[in-house]
């Protein structure tokens, strides 16, 4: 005696299975979200630590190549390959060169996407 079973899934199940399928791959595009923003706000700190460092770092050439007496201005060329956007302030401004015996404090802060700064001691060589 053969019977068929037409039984199927009922209305229940399939919501139920729908409403599973609903969460996980809500779920699953958070934290691809979420994993693109924290990437983007590491990139945008890495890039402003970069540019930060460049400045610094031309600020120094700039004090060895122009402080041949005390009390002339320094002129700090930007470097090159700082990406759009960035604005970058020194203080003082204008630097001066500094005597020989004394150390100058230049406050360098960046605004851009994030704000950073960054403190260096300049001496005359």
């Amino acid at each position: 005696m053969n019977t068929k079973d037409d039984a199927g899934a009922s209305l229940i199940e399939i919501v139920m299975a729908i409403v599973i399928l609903g969460v996980v791959v809500s779920s699953l595009l958070a934290a691809l979200g979420t994993a693109a923003l924290s990437s983007k706000a590491h990139r945008d700190l890495t890039t402003a630590d970069t540019v930060l460092r460049s400045y610094a770092e031309a600020t120094k050439a700039a004090v060895r190549h122009d402080c041949t007496s005390p009390g002339l201005p320094v002129v700090v060329t930007p470097p090159q390959g700082v990406p759009g956007g960035y604005s970058v302030t020194l203080t003082p401004n204008p630097l001066i060169c500094p005597p020989p015996t004394t150390v100058v404090q230049v406050h360098i802060s960046l605004t851009a996407p994030v704000t950073k700064s960054l403190d260096i001691d300049v001496r005359t060589p």
